[in-house]
């Protein structure tokens, strides 16, 4: 059987080197990490995000493997603007916790205002394809129209319909905002008429087929059409 050197991996690699970036670092300063976290997460609160990327910077420069420090510092460093910070920092924690979706939204937030297209779609595709939910795949659809793509947006929310094909209304209103965005009447309102199979009571739902001029009900268009099904 043949021998696997793990040290190969890519996320074996980054997380050797943040062990040892602990190890280097030791105990300097005379602050302690729990002083740095109180002050960053009092300074977060209030938003002094300056003052909060000073103390949440220090400590992971003492513990790189601080998933919940580089994300403070990933969000902190997005709030001001500092696009580079926020995305190191960010990808980090994303590495450490890449089951987070708030990580996950904080990083594809950051790319998206850096317009990193490319990286952001691959990115979210990944997620998307690995987390199998309509959140993901509608974010996808976001910055798909945000980057003027309307055929990946299509695909995504089409994708994001398909795996919850029946559970909520929620991703059926938020895909019919999108299509209204990308232009497609028609698509929105068999979406919306979907949704109302799921929940006719849902007064958001229904409100939002007014908005379109139709009114709710089992004689309207698109109200017998099938759910499509993963």
């Amino acid at each position: 059987m043949p021998t696997v050197n793990y040290l190969r991996t890519p996320l074996m690699r980054i997380y050797v080197c943040l062990l040892a970036s602990v190890i280097l670092a030791g105990c300097s300063g005379q602050v302690s990490k729990e002083t740095l976290r109180k002050r960053g997460d009092q300074a977060m609160f209030v938003e002094q995000w300056d003052v909060a990327i000073v103390n949440y910077t220090e400590l992971t420069d003492r513990d790189p493997t601080n998933w919940a420090a580089q994300a403070k510092l990933g969000r902190s460093a997005l709030a001001i603007g500092d696009l580079n910070t926020a995305r190191r920092a960010l990808e980090i924690a994303a590495t450490l916790r890449p089951a987070d979706p708030a990580i996950a939204n904080d990083l594809a937030d950051t790319m998206e205002q850096q317009q990193a297209w490319d990286d952001l779609f691959a990115y979210l595709r990944d997620r998307a394809m690995s987390t199998s939910t309509s959140a993901d795949w509608l974010r996808l659809a976001r910055a798909a129209i945000e980057a003027d793509d309307p055929d990946t947006a299509r695909e995504a929310l089409r994708t994001a319909l398909a795996v919850d094909a029946d559970a909520s209304v929620e991703p059926y209103l938020m895909a019919a905002r999108l299509l209204r965005q990308l232009g497609d009447e028609e698509e929105a309102q068999r979406t919306l008429a979907l949704a109302w199979r799921i929940n006719p009571k849902n007064e958001d739902v229904n409100a939002a087929l007014r908005d379109m001029g139709v009114v709710p009900g089992p004689t309207m268009r698109y109200a017998e059409v099938q759910i499509d099904q993963p």
